[in-house]
């Protein structure tokens, strides 16, 4: 398991609970407008020193009083073989787990549920599928289980990555004990793409909406979209009725 982080202590990233982070190294998509690059790019990556398994254990059973859950983030923590026994370990130590994901691998996401290793997954749905290539980075002849994304386009692969992310839409809100779809509205997203978006989930348990940001020390996995304007919070909030009659609607951060 290769991750590159822990986050002993949060409050915002595991809805109503405390949690600790983990953040694992590698991702099967490019979003431009991702603020995590060095756990993305694979030549920002390889320098990052990695945290044994055995070691984050041992850290989250010190502060088994103090917390409530873990959440597994990255990255795409479904791409790691070996994130099933991570999270046994987890669940063994007492802790609630919620995963953060891309829904781009459905069948390690059901496996997950249908062994009760999740309490609750977040699935980013990153813009309306009809722009996933624009908001998703996607190269073609990618194989989505991999983290390493090759040159070039093709719009088979946009195809088959939409309707993988459909899929897991699908599965998690039939069979995850609790969940959320969330979008970071990016540069680019307007607001007819989010009421495309709740359309898409149209009923769903609950939507949230991340305004996008920079954190101070941070690079984008496409620097030109720095600076870029994006929906503020106040436009995002002025939404929030009409995106509500779709499914319910929040706005985060």
């Amino acid at each position: 398991m290769e991750i590159a982080y822990v986050q002993p202590l949060s409050l915002l990233d595991y809805p109503g609970k405390v949690s600790a982070v983990i953040w694992t190294v590698g991702c099967n998509l490019r979003c431009p407008f991702c603020y995590n690059a060095e756990l993305v790019l694979p030549k920002l990556g390889a320098v990052l020193l990695r945290l044994s398994v055995t070691g984050v254990l041992a850290r989250l059973e010190e502060r088994a009083k103090l917390l409530d859950g873990v959440v597994v983030s990255g990255g795409e923590p479904a791409l790691h073989t070996d994130l099933p026994a991570l999270l046994r370990e987890v669940r063994a130590l007492g802790f609630l787990v919620k995963l953060d994901t891309n829904g781009t691998l459905p069948e390690v996401l059901r496996s997950l549920v249908d062994e009760g290793l999740v309490d609750y997954v977040a699935l980013d749905v990153k813009a309306p599928f009809a722009r996933y290539p624009e908001f998703t980075g996607l190269p073609p002849s990618i194989s989505v289980a991999s983290g390493l994304v090759p040159d070039g386009r093709t719009s088979e692969l946009v195809s088959d990555v939409s309707a993988l992310v459909r899929e897991s839409v699908a599965l998690v809100r039939a069979r995850a004990p609790d969940y959320e779809f969330r979008t970071t509205v990016a540069p680019g997203l307007a607001p007819d793409d989010l009421f495309s978006i709740a359309h898409e989930i149209k009923g769903a348990r609950r939507y949230v909406l991340q305004p996008f940001f920079v954190p101070d020390g941070k690079r984008l996995v496409d620097e030109a979209w720095r600076g870029q304007p994006a929906l503020s919070p106040d436009a995002l909030r002025a939404l929030l009725p009409e995106l509500r009659s779709f499914v319910p609607t929040e706005l985060r951060g």
